[in-house]
C-alpha cells in the first residue's frame, strides 16, 4: 500500500492526477436534486466507450473495398469467436447512443441548460451532436449493403443542389464519379480515425466548460450562490462518490434494456438493423423505398416537405443550425419549465410531438397526406424557436426558489400525463395519414409463420430440400458446410456424402451452385445467394413466397409460371413436382383472389406447407446461425445486470440516506 501511495505521490509531482481528480470529481459539487433526466449525460459517455472499443475490434476483421466489405462483415458475425456480438455491441450502440443523446438534448429544452453562464457547453454539445452525425453516417455507409450504397446516394446529391459548387462538391465526396469502393475507402478512414479523434476532443471540451460553471438542475438555481464557511454549496453533494455511485443504478436499468435488444432484438423490426441492408450493394437495383436509419430520419422528413431539393437542404440544415443560436433565443426570467408559463409548456410539448411524428414519417414511404403532415411539423419545429422570444418574454412565470427543491417536480402521475399527451399528439394524426398502398409480401398478406430453431429434425429436413431443389441455382456463399452439419446435428461424413456433390471442403463456403458466367448467359442474370434472404425479407415473406406459384400462359413468362409475392418472377417453380401446379381463382375484382391446384403434385397441399415451413425454417437458421447461442447467453446477461442493479440499488440508498 505504500508502494502504490509512493508511485502516486511520485506521478502527481510530475502529472497533477490528483488536482485533476479533485476539479472534475472527489471535489466536484453538483446539485443534489438531479433527477431522472440527469443520467443520459453519463449514459452518453458510457456508449461512446463502447463504440470506442468495439469499432476497434471490428476494424481488425473488417475490409473496407467494394468486393469485400458485405463478405467481411458477415465473416465476422459467422467465422470470428463472438464477432457477432462485437458487431451488435456496435451496431445496437449507434442506435442508442443517438437516443441517450436526444433525450440529454431534451433535458437541456426542459431545464434550461443553455442559458448564462452556459452557452458554450450546450455550443459545445451541439458541436458533437453534428460530429455525432457525420460519424453515424460514414459508419452508415461501411457494411456496403442496398441501403448503405442507396442512402449514401440519396446524402451525397443533396450536395449537388448548392448553386455552382455543388456537383464539384460531390464529387470531391465520393472521390469518384460515382458512389464506388473508393468512396467506401476514404469513409472508413474518416469514420475510424479523423471524426472521433474530433469527436473526443469536444466531449473533452464540453466536460471542461460544463465542470468550469457548474451543473444545471432541475431548478435551475445556481447552487454557487448558497455555500458555507468552508466554499461548500449547501445545496451541493460531491460528484464522487455520490453521484458515481448513484448513476450505477441508472446504467444498471440502461444496460438491462440494451442488452436486451442486443440479444433478442437486434434488428429492433428493421430500424436498428435495416432489413435491404442485408442484401450486397447493387448499383443496378434500387430500393422501392430508400430511407436513412432513424435517428436521421426527422431531417430527412423535413428534406422531403420541401418541394426544391436546394430549399430542402436549406430547411433541414437550418433545423440543426438554429439550435446552435438556442441560448440566445429564450428571453425567460427563468431557466426551469418547472416555472415557465402555459405557452412554454404548451410549446415545449408540440414541439415533441411534432419530432416524433418527423421521425415516423422519414422511415416511412412519401404520401400525399403524409408530406403535408410533415410540413406541418416542420413549421411546428422552426416556430418553436422562432417565437421563443415573443412566447417566453410575454407570459407569466412562477418565482425561482431562493435554493433547490427535493420535490419541485411534477410528480409521477403528472409525469406519465404529459407522456401520454405527446403520445397522443404524435399518434393521432400519424394515424390519420397511416393507411399504407402495399402488402408485406406483394399483392397478399404474408402468410403467419414462426421460426423454431431448435426443432433440428425440421432444420435438417429444410437443408435437404435446400441441396435438392434450390443449391443447383442459389449458393450459400457467407455459410460452411462444417459449421451448418455440426449445428444441425448432421455428423460430417454424412453430411459430405450426401450434402457436397462436388470436390469441395467440408469447411469451406457453400457457394458451389451454378457458375456465374453461365447463369448469366442462361438466365440473363445470376440466380441471388440466398444466405440472407431471411433477414433481408423476413421468414414470413420467404414462407408465403414458396406456396404461391401459379400458372402465367401469358406472353414473355419462360416457365409458364408467376408468384403472386414476387411479381413477374424471373425463376421457375423449382418444387412443382411436389406441390403440383397451381391457377388463380377469380373473385370480384380480383383476377388472383386464391389458388386452386390444377395438377396434382406427389404432396398434398397440408404437406408442402411442411416442405414449406422445414425449408424456410433452414434459410432463417443460415441466415443467422448464432441466434441460438445469442438467445442463451442473453439470458445469463440480463441476469447478472439484474443482480448487478439490485446490489447497485442498496449502494445508492446507503450513500445517500442522509444526504437528502
Amino acid at each position: 500500500m505504500n508502494w502504490l501511495i509512493g508511485l502516486r505521490d511520485w506521478v502527481d509531482a510530475r502529472l497533477p492526477i490528483m488536482r485533476a481528480w479533485d476539479t472534475h470529481m472527489g471535489k466536484y459539487y453538483a446539485p443534489k436534486n438531479f433527477n431522472f433526466w440527469f443520467f443520459f449525460g453519463v449514459l452518453s459517455l458510457l456508449v461512446l466507450v463502447n463504440q470506442l472499443l468495439t469499432g476497434v475490434w471490428l476494424t481488425m476483421s473488417f475490409e473496407p473495398s467494394g468486393e469485400r466489405a458485405f463478405a467481411s462483415v458477415e465473416y465476422i458475425m459467422r467465422d470470428v469467436e463472438y464477432g457477432w456480438l462485437i458487431r451488435y455491441m456496435h451496431s445496437t450502440g449507434a442506435s442508442a447512443f443517438f437516443a441517450v443523446v436526444y433525450l440529454h438534448m431534451f433535458r437541456g429544452l426542459l431545464y434550461g441548460s443553455y442559458r448564462k453562464p452556459r452557452e458554450l457547453v450546450w455550443i459545445f454539445g451541439m458541436a458533437i451532436y453534428l460530429a455525432l452525425m457525420a460519424e453515424g453516417f460514414l459508419g452508415y455507409v461501411l457494411p456496403w449493403g442496398q441501403m448503405s450504397y442507396w442512402g449514401a446516394q440519396v446524402i451525397i446529391s443533396l450536395f449537388g443542389a448548392i448553386p455552382y459548387f455543388g456537383e464539384d462538391i460531390v464529387q470531391w465526396i465520393r472521390g469518384d464519379y460515382l458512389i464506388s469502393g473508393i468512396t467506401l475507402n476514404r469513409f472508413f478512414a474518416l469514420h475510424v480515425v479523423a471524426v472521433p479523434i474530433i469527436l473526443l476532443a469536444l466531449v473533452l471540451l464540453h466536460i471542461l466548460a460544463l465542470h468550469e460553471v457548474g451543473s444545471n438542475n432541475p431548478d435551475g438555481v445556481e447552487i454557487k450562490k448558497n455555500k458555507d464557511a468552508n466554499g461548500v454549496p449547501l445545496d451541493g453533494v460531491a460528484f464522487h462518490p455520490y453521484y458515481t455511485v448513484h448513476d450505477l443504478v441508472g446504467v444498471s436499468v440502461f444496460l438491462f434494456v440494451f442488452c436486451t435488444i442486443l440479444f433478442f432484438f437486434p434488428e429492433m423490426g428493421g430500424y436498428f438493423l435495416e432489413y435491404a441492408n442485408f442484401e450486397h450493394a447493387d448499383p443496378l437495383k434500387t430500393p422501392a423505398h430508400i430511407a436513412p436509419v432513424w435517428y436521421y430520419t426527422p431531417f430527412y422528413s423535413m428534406l422531403r416537405a420541401v418541394p426544391d431539393k436546394f430549399g430542402g437542404f436549406v430547411v433541414m440544415a437550418g433545423a440543426i443550425a438554429i439550435m446552435f443560436v438556442l441560448p440566445w433565443l429564450d428571453r425567460s426570467p427563468v431557466k426551469s419549465i418547472r416555472y415557465k408559463g402555459a405557452l412554454s409548456r404548451a410549446a415545449i410539448v408540440i414541439f415533441a410531438a411534432s419530432f416524433i411524428i418527423l421521425g415516423v414519417l422519414g422511415v416511412k414511404a412519401p404520401t400525399p397526406a403524409r408530406t403535408a403532415l410533415a410540413q406541418v411539423c416542420t413549421v411546428l419545429y422552426f416556430a418553436f424557436f422562432l417565437l421563443m422570444p415573443f412566447y417566453t418574454r410575454m407570459e407569466k412565470t412562477k418565482p425561482e426558489p431562493a435554493r433547490v427543491t427535493m420535490d419541485g417536480g411534477i410528480g409521477p402521475v403528472k409525469f406519465v400525463g404529459a407522456l401520454v399527451l405527446v403520445g397522443l399528439l404524435a399518434f393521432l394524426p400519424l394515424k390519420a395519414v397511416g393507411a399504407e398502398s402495399a402488402f408485406d409480401c406483394g399483392t397478399i398478406p404474408c402468410d403467419s409463420f414462426q421460426v423454431d430453431l431448435e426443432d433440428k429434425a425440421s432444420l435438417q429436413r429444410g437443408a435437404k430440400y435446400y441441396m435438392n431443389y434450390c443449391m443447383g441455382c442459389h449458393s450459400l456463399k457467407h455459410a460452411r458446410y462444417e459449421r451448418t452439419a455440426l449445428d444441425l446435428g448432421i455428423p460430417l461424413e454424412l453430411a459430405e456424402q450426401n450434402l457436397i456433390f462436388d470436390d469441395t471442403k467440408i469447411g469451406e463456403l457453400m457457394q458451389n451452385a451454378m457458375p456465374v458466367p453461365l447463369a448469366k448467359k442462361w438466365f440473363g442474370a445470376p440466380p441471388p445467394d440466398l444466405t440472407l434472404i431471411s433477414r433481408a425479407r423476413q421468414p414470413e415473406w420467404v414462407y408465403t413466397y414458396l406456396r404461391n406459384f401459379y400458372r402465367d400462359d401469358s406472353p414473355g413468362r419462360p416457365w409458364g409460371v408467376n408468384n403472386r409475392v414476387f411479381a413477374d418472377v424471373a425463376m421457375p417453380h423449382a418444387m412443382i413436382e411436389l406441390q403440383g401446379l397451381q391457377e388463380c381463382v377469380a373473385e370480384g375484382e380480383h383476377k388472383c383472389a386464391t389458388l386452386a391446384v390444377a395438377q396434382a403434385g406427389s404432396m398434398t397441399s397440408a404437406e408442402f406447407d411442411t416442405v414449406a415451413a422445414d425449408l424456410t425454417n433452414f434459410l432463417a437458421y443460415v441466415a443467422e446461425p448464432m441466434a441460438l447461442e445469442r438467445k442463451r447467453l442473453g439470458v445469463y446477461v440480463l441476469l447478472f445486470i439484474v443482480v448487478f442493479g439490485f446490489f447497485s440499488y442498496l449502494l445508492n440508498r446507503e450513500y445517500w440516506k442522509d444526504v437528502h
